[in-house]
């Protein structure tokens, strides 16, 4: 199981929750291939791998204890086509991640980013390797 990422914090736009999002961070996709975050109301996340054929619901079933996958969607800043490729280097900006809430489905923006170990010293991360 590969553990490196950093957490963002996210809070909801509807209900007003605030929640963990695991990232997971490396060189390559194929190491972080099957490897899955779940969050958890009380500031925790649980790692865990995929099994064959399982699904959103039967990894959040496996694991339990009000934990889901938060989903998210990518928007994306409108380009101007009119510009030289250095002008638009300096305006760029990558999507912007929306994220479901974990308790009402709203969406919810990200209102910081932490390291693992900035995360550590309130919430919990809990790892399950029973794949």
């Amino acid at each position: 199981m590969y553990q490196s990422g950093e957490v963002s914090i996210s809070e909801c736009n509807e209900c007003g929750e605030v929640f963990p999002i695991f990232t997971f961070v490396a060189d390559t996709d194929m190491v972080t291939n099957g490897c899955v975050a779940l969050t958890g109301a009380d500031n925790s996340i649980v790692l865990t791998m995929s099994r064959a054929n399982e699904s959103i619901s039967d990894i959040e079933n496996r694991i339990g204890s009000n934990h889901k996958i938060v989903r998210a969607t990518y928007v994306n800043e409108p380009a101007n086509n009119r510009v030289s490729f250095q002008e638009f280097r300096k305006t760029y900006k990558p999507a912007k991640p929306i994220y479901t809430c974990i308790s009402c489905g709203g969406k919810s923006t990200v209102i910081k980013h932490q390291t693992k170990e900035q995360f550590l010293t309130y919430g919990k991360i809990q790892v399950i390797n029973d794949c």
